[in-house]
């Protein structure tokens, strides 16, 4: 039962970084999706454009440190740290990009429920695996 519970929440841990990356390719407030968006202010504004590549980013960072706590359960800590790293470039690409864009484009679409979807299931397993107390073998 113990490892039928575990393999649930990795599994849940796994859904929200592919959510993440997923909303990547989806439009989140315009018709272009992000990957467009970053090729289209690379050539106009190269210092804004790498905003739009940080959840990908995030996706990709949160979805190692899951595979970190797949590997070795002793990695918790390490992919929990990992975890943080990406979620604050998640915060990062929120921020300021939303804050930006909100104000001309109330409407959202289907990639920014996938993107605050996936933030969401990663800070769920991040608090689940935080909150883990391994039981202590004697000695």
């Amino acid at each position: 039962m113990e490892l039928k519970k575990r393999f649930n929440i990795l599994l849940l841990g796994l859904i929200g970084p592919i959510l993440l990356i997923i909303s990547e390719f989806f439009p989140w407030f315009s018709s272009n999706n992000l990957i467009e968006l970053f090729i289209l202010f690379t050539s106009i504004q190269i210092e804004n454009s790498f905003l739009f590549l940080f959840p990908l980013i995030s996706g990709v960072l949160c979805l190692i440190a899951i595979f970190l706590i797949i590997y070795k359960i002793e990695f918790r800590m390490k992919a929990a740290i990992l975890s943080f790293v990406g979620l604050g470039f998640q915060l990062i690409f929120f921020i300021d990009y939303i804050s930006q864009i909100i104000e001309f484009h109330p409407d959202a679409d289907f990639g920014f429920y996938l993107g605050v979807l996936g933030f969401l299931l990663i800070i769920v397993n991040l608090i689940y695996s935080l909150s883990k107390v391994e039981k202590s073998r004697g000695g």
